[in-house]
């Protein structure tokens, strides 16, 4: 299944530093809505009356503890622009390039034959995708975060499937099972590892000597990583139940709200993200390789080539999360890397194969530069411009201690802004499952610590998903509008009650 492992290409080194010197351009790019919303979160969590801290968002905890770390890596300034911390980019930059050399490993470890061909292409392949704007780069989100952990664990367990009897195969099990749960801990659907597991495992049976001390090793890392993690949260006030709710419960819920209310914008951003996937060239490179995986597991037999078949399960997991995200954006995509990377390197450098895998790289390398070139010569989009406007006049008409509400979602408002919230939910989905009825904003601008300033996106707080009249009606007689910066209109509390 695994042939012994090929010597890492220097390839792979110089793919891993292209990625990372990728992202340096945008080190001082303001963040993004969710990078702002998450940094926020990190720097407030702490007991409180939410999930993390006073704020809740539908996200597991190792994610905030990565934005933890990142706003200890440089400064954090709020600009007219909107809020620049580095070391947000940083931690995106460090994620892809680690992604990129384990991508290399990985191939090397998997490479049929001389394998030179596969420790080359594959390294290349995941750099060209994952330094490209159109999987979401220079934006940290969970997929490009999760991705190290991902292809970590997918390394371990194709290696200690190799193994032979012995402790190094038991604990590379540990091993995959505490990267897999690693990866799931910071984006709740990148269970990839135990995907490939579910399949790989059983077809193993009977050719891999202490499989069942292996499966009970491969539960024993993953436990251990998830109850560290869930005891971390714990001391923060953030409990196992309402992770559980937050993570798994509130996506179900999501899932439906989203089929049934989502508004025209929702298909606007699906037709956006098949176009990026196509564009990008990860649509032909990753339909290319399952299509040679698939044909390599008809004609060997899934018993006597597991790997390819437990790949193609994976991919389709990948797929499946990017099609029922639900809100489509372009992060999502970065989600299919590890798979791309996997099935890359089950190719067999020959003939056709060779050609047709070198014209997907080509294409992919040529999408990505066409992209970067032009992400990095446009300013940020008229949407976030807005946004950092809003923040800038907040920040030069409000008081110390003033409170604002963004309704709804623009985290990225509130963290420029400098000031806090008092509403717990910064993203708009949470609202429209857990508040559609505005029952706790309500709660909050009829409370002592009513908000002094509301962002609001058109003339009134209904939106798909979300009607209130009588909060409607009592925030129009104790708010008045002072100013207006697109859709985005600035309202000012003038009143104590009604």
């Amino acid at each position: 299944m695994v042939q012994l492992p090929a010597r890492v290409s220097r390839a792979t080194y110089v793919a891993a530093t292209i990625t990372f010197v990728a992202w340096l351009p945008f080190l001082r790019r303001p963040l993004e809505s969710d990078e702002s919303g998450f940094l926020l979160l990190a720097r407030q969590w702490d007991q409180g009356s939410s999930l993390y801290g006073d704020h809740w968002v539908d996200r597991p905890p190792l994610l905030i503890w990565i934005f933890r770390l990142a706003a200890h890596l440089g400064p954090i300034d709020l600009t007219a622009a909107g809020t620049v911390a580095p070391g947000v980019k940083l931690v995106g930059a460090t994620a892809s390039a680690a992604a990129v050399v384990l991508a290399g490993v990985l191939a090397a470890r998997l490479a049929p034959g001389t394998g030179r061909w596969s420790t080359r292409i594959v390294p290349l392949l995941a750099a060209a995708l994952l330094a490209s704007p159109l999987l979401g780069m220079p934006a940290a989100n969970g997929e490009v975060l999760a991705a190290p952990f991902v292809l970590l664990g997918v390394l371990c367990l194709v290696t200690a499937m190799a193994s032979p009897a012995g402790r190094r195969g038991v604990v590379l099990a540990a091993g995959a099972g505490a990267s897999g749960m690693a990866a799931a801990l910071v984006k709740q659907n990148m269970v990839d590892v135990f995907v490939l597991a579910l399949v790989l495992l059983p077809l193993s049976a009977g050719r891999v000597p202490q499989l069942g001390r292996r499966v009970l090793a491969l539960g024993g890392g993953a436990a251990a990583v998830l109850a560290v993690v869930l005891a971390s949260a714990a001391r923060r006030g953030t409990s196992p139940a309402a992770l559980w709710d937050a993570v798994v419960v509130f996506r179900i819920h999501a899932a439906s709200v989203i089929g049934s209310e989502a508004s025209p914008a929702t298909e606007h951003r699906m037709t956006l993200v098949a176009l990026a996937f196509v564009a990008s060239g990860a649509a032909i490179t990753l339909a290319s390789t399952a299509f040679l995986a698939a044909r390599r597991a008809i004609r060997e037999g899934p018993r006597s080539a597991p790997l390819p078949l437990a790949a193609l399960a994976m991919s389709a997991w990948e797929v499946l999360g990017v099609a029922g995200g639900g809100s489509y954006w372009l992060h999502y995509l970065t989600g299919l890397v590890p798979g791309v990377v996997l099935l890359s390197s089950l190719v067999r450098p020959r003939g056709r194969r060779l050609v047709l895998v070198d014209l997907c790289l080509a294409v992919t390398a040529v999408a990505c530069l066409t992209a970067w070139v032009h992400t990095l010569a446009t300013p940020i989009d008229d949407g976030l411009a807005r946004d950092a406007e809003v923040a800038d006049f907040l920040r030069a008409h409000a008081d110390p201690g003033d409170g604002v509400v963004v309704a709804f979602g623009r985290p990225n408002i509130v963290a420029a802004s400098g000031l806090d919230s008092p509403y717990a939910h910064l993203w708009s989905l949470p609202v429209r499952v857990r508040d559609p009825h505005l029952t706790e904003l309500a709660a909050v601008l009829e409370s002592p610590d009513a908000p002094r300033w509301v962002v609001v996106s058109g003339g009134s707080l209904a939106s798909w998903g979300i009607s209130s009249p009588p909060t409607q009606a009592y925030f129009v007689r104790n708010y008045r509008e002072q100013a207006r910066f697109g859709e985005l209109r600035v309202w000012e509390r003038v009143s104590a009650g009604g």
